[in-house]
């Protein structure tokens, strides 16, 4: 991208903004986001397909600097911590755009709702993590011996288990429980009063999580 459209790109993102702080980004219009940002309305069509379309972008790539920040180089020993760094980030972001998330997580807003774009972010945050090794989700559900139970019903109990939920399944399951539950979460956050306080979330956010999932104090 050279440097006027880099240009036009920042002027776009300011007029989105603007406009989805009042409005649902379904009810706005390409010529009114073009002429807000002082550019063609052709302009506005190679960046985007649609205003909504434009929101997601800007907010998505904040997101994304957020997690390539925070996570890209993290660990096993170092995953609780970049977690509640990349949390208190993420939170920053969500409360920085307020009113526009106030808009795109109504359960009124339809089309416009932003919950796909944010849960499509932690779902790729945690798959990033997985990658990396930095988080392990296993099937921790174990059969313990019972009076009365013997080592071939037990064994014959476990492969039933392993049947049923696969690493691939239960990793899917987990990352979109905790993917979808935290765009929740913020969005129950977002309808506290100002100033919002993201320590009081975390201190939530941490007894809500399974045990397994690195998030330090």
């Amino acid at each position: 991208m050279d440097a006027r459209q880099l240009k036009s790109r920042e002027k776009l993102r300011t007029a989105i903004l603007t406009l989805a702080a009042s409005r649902q980004g379904d009810e706005i219009t390409a010529s009114e986001v073009a002429a807000l940002a002082g550019v063609n309305r052709s302009t506005f069509y190679e960046h985007a397909t649609s205003p909504s379309g434009l929101l997601e972008l800007v907010l998505s790539t904040e997101l994304d600097e957020i997690r390539e920040r925070h996570l890209r180089h993290a660990t096993a020993e170092t995953a609780d911590t970049a977690m509640a760094e990349v949390t208190r980030a993420v939170l920053h972001h969500v409360d920085e755009h307020a009113r526009v998330y106030a808009l795109g997580l109504n359960e009124t807003s339809g089309s416009a709702s932003l919950h796909p774009m944010l849960s499509s972010h932690f779902g790729a945050s945690i798959r990033l993590l997985v990658s990396l090794q930095a988080v392990t989700i296993e099937d921790h559900d174990t059969v313990e011996a019972l009076p009365g139970h013997s080592g071939a019903t037990l064994e014959r109990a476990d492969s039933s288990r392993a049947e049923q939920t696969s690493p691939i399944l239960l990793t899917e399951m987990a990352t979109r429980f905790i993917a979808d539950g935290s765009v929740g979460a913020i969005a129950t956050w977002l309808d506290t009063p100002e100033p919002r306080d993201a320590e009081a979330f975390l201190h939530a956010y941490r007894q809500l999580l399974p045990a397994w999932w690195p998030l330090s104090t």
